[in-house]
């Protein structure tokens, strides 16, 4: 990832929460992007912002209709949840989710497009010293179910030849879109374990499970493939890869999307030109995503 991404991340922190629980923007809203949601999303999106920005620097520059004024983009994260209701209310101009948006969101939305630029497969991870890292690569959706709703407190009650140490279950909060995907596509029924430790974004994901030899929980398996502190496990046999989400094979795969109520603004329209764009493709490779026709 591109060292810049830390300078993008600072600047989406400057939008600052409101005591009505919006976002303020400050003076530069008038010339401004905000965008929001997905933690999954977050880091791509801030790099694609930042390369923008720097390619044109004002508006002028990328349409000689739009302003000579600096282009600023604010980029923040909350969950897909967030990004879809902040698309919904106004205070996004582009939402970002993980997740497919439902029935009833998309009603709430009225007018507005959805943009897909890549698929995610939501893979199930384990330190890479667990004991059931250590036994074996692959778990079945039951395996997964029961350890992510709390039935199975131990490793010994994941597999009988395990020792009974307590597993270390990562969670997403309830607002992310891998928590919905996991909810509709292994627990069913089923609820998310009391025990299990919420963390609000995919990096803190991340570093907990890392920091933990019996930590066991879900995240994107792009982010998960890149860490050696890890084991990715196959699910029923089949790995999380693009080549697998294709196919069909691989069960729990999700979009990438950003979301844009109403029409395009003139600003909105060049920024998603730009993700399609040579380069947009380019970055979307380089967090080991594959991009997809508009």
């Amino acid at each position: 990832m591109k060292k810049k991404l830390l300078a993008v991340v600072l600047i989406a922190m400057v939008a600052s929460f409101t005591g009505n629980g919006t976002i303020g923007f400050g003076a530069a809203y008038a010339t401004s992007l905000r965008m929001g949601g997905s933690t999954t999303l977050l880091p791509l999106m801030a790099d694609i912002a930042s390369q923008f920005m720097d390619t044109y620097g004002t508006w002028d520059k990328v349409n000689p209709n739009l302003p000579n004024e600096r282009i600023l983009i604010y980029v923040t994260g909350g969950g897909s949840g967030f990004g879809i209701s902040g698309a919904m209310g106004g205070t996004f101009d582009i939402g970002l989710s993980s997740r497919p948006l439902r029935e009833t969101e998309e009603q709430a939305l009225g007018e507005h497009r959805q943009f897909l630029i890549s698929q995610d497969c939501l893979a199930f991870a384990s330190h890479i010293n667990s004991p059931l890292s250590q036994a074996t690569d692959n778990i079945t959706k039951d395996m997964a179910a029961r350890i992510v709703s709390g039935e199975a407190e131990t490793w010994r009650d994941v597999r009988s030849d395990l020792p009974a140490t307590p597993i270390v279950f990562i969670m997403r909060d309830a607002a992310s879109g891998s928590s919905e995907m996991v909810k509709q596509m292994v627990l069913g029924d089923r609820g998310f374990s009391p025990r299990g430790i919420q963390v609000p974004s995919q990096g803190a994901n991340l570093r907990r499970l890392e920091g933990n030899v019996n930590s066991f929980g879900y995240l994107s398996s792009v982010i998960a493939e890149n860490s050696d502190q890890l084991k990715v496990f196959k699910l029923e046999g089949v790995a999380p890869t693009h080549e697998n989400i294709l196919s069909g094979a691989y069960a729990i795969s999700r979009p990438l999307i950003l979301i844009v109520k109403g029409q395009l603004s003139p600003m909105v329209e060049t920024f998603v030109d730009f993700v399609y764009s040579e380069t947009g493709r380019t970055i979307i490779e380089e967090y080991g995503y594959v991009p997809v026709g508009r």
